[in-house]
C-alpha cells in the first residue's frame, strides 16, 4: 500500500471514529430512529424520545456539525433529517428503525417506563 493510499485509509479511519462517537448516545441513536422516514421539528422529536427541548436541541446541533443530520426553515419551524451525504450512506443501518411507523396519541414517549 502506497503512503498515499494509507493516507486516504487513515482519513476515512478517523471520520468512522468520530461518527462512531456521535452514535455512543441513545437518545441520539433514537433520533436517527425517528428520523428514518420523515423530518420532524425539535419538538416533534424531543416528544419522541421523551427529552427536553434543550437536551434535544443540544443531540441535534452536535448531530448537525458532525454532518449526520441537516435542517431546513420552514416559516418559524426548523426541521430536522437524516443527511443524505458519503458519510450517512455507509450507516444504513441506523436508518433502518425499529420502531412502529406511527406512535398513537395514548402510547408513551419512547424510554418512558410502562406503569403496571
Amino acid at each position: 500500500m502506497s503512503e498515499y493510499e494509507f493516507s486516504k485509509l487513515e482519513e476515512l479511519a478517523r471520520k468512522q471514529a468520530a461518527l462512531c462517537k456521535v452514535f455512543g448516545s441513545t437518545r441520539r441513536v433514537l433520533i436517527i430512529w425517528i428520523l428514518a422516514d420523515e423530518e420532524k421539528t425539535v419538538t416533534e422529536i424531543a416528544r419522541s424520545v421523551g427529552s427536553s427541548m434543550q437536551s434535544t436541541s443540544q443531540h441535534l446541533r452536535l448531530m448537525k456539525d458532525k454532518g449526520v443530520l441537516t435542517s431546513r426553515k420552514d416559516g418559524q419551524a426548523v426541521l430536522y433529517r437524516i443527511a443524505e451525504n458519503e458519510l450517512m450512506q455507509s450507516c444504513t443501518i441506523l436508518k433502518q428503525s425499529p420502531l412502529p411507523e406511527k406512535q398513537g396519541h395514548d402510547e408513551k414517549p419512547l424510554g418512558s417506563k410502562k406503569h403496571i
